[in-house]
């Protein structure tokens, strides 16, 4: 499906962050009166026992049996419905500035004859008061570009927004507990440009899937695409026809389907328009309330012509007239959620699987669950021995084959980068289970500092991961295709994605990991040092963990220590000597301590530690900040590689780094707790001479030796146009001299 038409708006879109903005500070912007609307309006809905009947009569699913939950009560779903119909009405232009909430209920509604009205029960004062306040926003390209976010109605909830303003700590809370977060546009709209154009060219139209479609920001996104390559489209007919989303939060749903009844509004129609509340309906038909985790394709039952045919039906009978909401729910909200929901009953049209699978799923834990031993069944991600750590996302990875539809079918999502770097037991069953799908599968990984992919509000570390099996037929095998954990700053986002490309990694099994690649000469090495029997463990006469104090009392020159975190640098020494009284207490993060039988060897492991192989293979198989036992002890170098002239050569090496890095010594403190470091990037041609002599002793290839150098340049610079980096810059071309603390 080529969507290279499409073109991004030229004003600073600020649903995407960039230098100096802010994703969740622009849509505060014109989320807070909008918040305080609500609230506002459910202060005085709640005192009035007729609104859910109300809520029922105008907003309820008029096409499958949905949950009433609880979490999301009536008098609540009611504010924001009247909310959102007033912000939609006046952003297209159909509301003037002083409507108000009973003038955008009668828009909304046109002439179906609702048996009741949810603006009924809301007295003067809170109906003036609440578009007192809807009328301090723009009605701009700022709002419509955000306002998946601006209905979001869990609002701020990062750690920088609590920080600046604690009274968000609630809102916080719950996104955390729920594993909700906002998607930058840009992210979403990269997901489903790959996703859609991994598709043979006769699926276009696509049939779409966001399994956690939250208030729309993906299925925006395609609608957006979708547009830009025709500008003609009938979006109400596209949405209808090839639009799909699942979410558990019904307060998300609806706020789904008036972001899409939105931008349905803003295109022109062919004749008359059916009333927003229709069309807001017929949407509605393709977004049920649901817990995708018990959804399933399973084969179709023979039924879903009649089911498609009945859809239609409704969609027509619904431009015309009022239908009926479906009766209220016989089971309970958990026998609904539990109970098994075969995909094609609620849409029709994808009985097979969708083409397309997309979305950012909850990064949550799952906790308890009465149905937890058929999910067991159903889902290798949820291995039943690690039941109590269950993460949500796993689960939503496997949907990405799941939920497609077989050689038919493309997915994309983005989730946690512990995906391809944890050694817990679901994320290895999670690998395992990608290796035995079948299909291309793609990686990219994207780093939390300078910038973070979610913006400065969520600092997480991501990977974007994309399936395809579009050749007709089943896949028959698994390839596997890798990127580096790219690290950027803000002023380089607008051409981030137009820089991802991907590695095949053919031979090497994932289970334990996906390895961050960045090329063929890096994917060699890769391969060549995973095939290594040797491992640092077996130079070792002792392993221990020892407190950091300890590093500074113990002189022993048998002795190396490793922290356990990194970023630029693996902070590998052999002890602290000459240092000034303590400013601060010690940190309380364990140092690992390696005990050697001599020397020489503690040199030839500082030596290696301190390499740029060693940094670099921790970049390419760790999360990008813990350092872990495991990784340090399982190096696949150790002294059976080397010849004697090679390892009294490595053995001096390691001693004159080590004399050399003193004088690169930083003492940080950091939350009241004092650390030490050293950085061996002024020490760049013992490093060079460190290299060459691995490089030989393990076979790799010597145009290895270049590509790490580039490699460490580009990690430390990042951004060489930026300012604040400069000093980066200012080392290396300074021949190394000490960079000041």
């Amino acid at each position: 499906m080529n969507l290279s038409l499409f073109e991004l708006p030229r004003w600073r879109r600020p649903s995407v962050p960039a230098p100096g903005t802010s994703l969740v500070t622009a849509t505060e912007t014109f989320a807070g009166p909008v918040r305080a609307a609500v609230e506002c309006v459910r202060r005085c809905l709640e005192e009035r026992p007729s609104v859910g009947a109300s809520h029922a009569h105008v907003l309820a699913s008029r096409w499958r049996e949905e949950p009433r939950r609880p979490s999301a009560p009536s008098a609540l779903q009611a504010a924001w419905a009247l909310v959102s119909m007033r912000i939609v009405g006046r952003s297209v232009g159909a509301l003037p500035r002083d409507a108000s909430l009973r003038d955008a209920e009668a828009w909304f509604v046109g002439a179906i004859p609702t048996p009741s009205c949810l603006s009924d029960a809301v007295v003067e004062f809170a109906d003036r008061e609440a578009a007192r306040k809807l009328e301090t926003i723009e009605y701009d390209d700022d709002l419509r570009d955000l306002l998946p976010y601006v209905l979001d109605a869990h609002g701020p909830g990062s750690r920088a927004s609590v920080m600046r303003d604690p009274r968000t700590g609630k809102a916080r809370r719950a996104k955390k507990d729920a594993g909700v977060f906002y998607t930058p546009a840009d992210v979403a709209e990269y997901i489903v440009r790959e996703t859609l154009e991994a598709l043979p060219p006769e699926v276009d139209p696509p049939l779409v899937l966001d399994p956690a479609c939250g208030s729309g920001v993906f299925l925006k996104a395609v609608l957006d695409l979708a547009t830009g390559r025709r500008p003609g489209l009938d979006r109400l007919e596209f949405v209808e026809r090839r639009l799909h989303g699942i979410d558990i939060d019904p307060l998300a749903v609806d706020a789904a389907c008036f972001v899409l009844l939105h931008e349905c509004l803003r295109s022109p129609h062919r004749g008359p328009a059916a009333p927003p509340w229709s069309q807001w309906h017929r949407i509605r038909c393709n977004l049920h309330v649901a817990d995708a985790l018990t959804c399933r394709v399973v084969a179709p039952a023979g039924h879903q012509a009649d089911d498609a045919a009945a859809q239609t039906d409704l969609r027509t009978r619904l431009d015309n007239c009022y239908v009926e909401p479906l009766p209220p729910p016989g089971d309970t909200p958990s026998d609904l959620f539990s109970r098994g929901l075969p995909l094609g009953d609620v849409f029709p049209a994808l009985a097979e699987g969708a083409h397309a699978v997309i979305g950012n799923p909850p990064y949550a834990a799952i906790g308890p669950r009465d149905d937890a031993a058929a999910l067991t069944q159903r889902f290798a991600s949820l291995p039943a021995r690690s039941r109590a750590a269950w993460d949500h996302f796993p689960a939503f990875v496997e949907m990405m084959w799941r939920l497609a539809r077989p050689g038919r079918g493309s997915s994309g999502m983005v989730v946690p980068l512990s995906l391809a770097c944890s050694r817990r037991a679901q994320m290895t069953a999670t690998r395992r289970a990608i290796m035995r799908s079948r299909g291309r599968w793609r990686f990219a990984f994207f780093d939390r500092e300078p910038h973070a992919l979610f913006g400065e509000e969520v600092k997480t570390r991501n990977a974007i991961v994309f399936r395809a099996d579009a050749s007709g037929r089943p896949a028959t095998e698994t390839t596997v295709e890798t990127g580096p954990l790219r690290r950027w700053t803000s002023r380089q986002r607008a051409t981030l994605f137009e820089t991802v490309d991907f590695t095949p990694l053919p031979g090497v099994p994932i289970a334990a990991g996906v390895p961050k690649l960045d090329g063929d000469v890096c994917a060699r090495a890769y391969r060549r040092l995973w095939r290594q029997t040797v491992r640092l463990r077996n130079m070792c006469a002792t392993i221990d963990s020892c407190p950091p104090q300890d590093a500074a009392a113990q002189v022993s020159r048998l002795h190396v220590f490793v922290a356990g975190t990194a970023y630029n640098f693996l902070n590998a020494f052999r002890s602290h000597r000459d240092l000034p009284e303590p400013r601060a207490p010690w940190s309380s993060s364990k140092l690992l301590r390696l005990g050697l039988a001599t020397t020489p060897e503690a040199d030839r492991v500082f030596a290696i530690l301190s390499s740029r192989i060693a940094y670099w293979l921790w970049h390419v198989t760790a999360d990008g900040f813990h350092v872990t036992r495991s990784f340090v002890l399982d190096l696949p170098v150790n002294d059976k590689l080397f010849a004697g002239p090679a390892k009294h050569a490595l053995a001096d090496l390691g001693s004159r780094l080590w004399q050399q890095v003193q004088a690169q010594r930083i003492i940080s403190i950091n939350g009241g707790r004092q650390t030490v470091s050293y950085r061996p990037h002024a020490s760049e041609d013992l490093r060079d001479e460190i290299d060459a002599l691995l490089i030989e002793a393990l076979g790799l290839e010597p145009a290895f030796q270049d590509y790490l150098r580039k490699f460490t340049r580009t990690l430390l610079f990042v951004d060489e146009h930026d300012d604040t980096r400069r000093r980066f810059t200012d080392h290396f071309n300074d021949g190394g001299k000490p960079w000041p603390e």
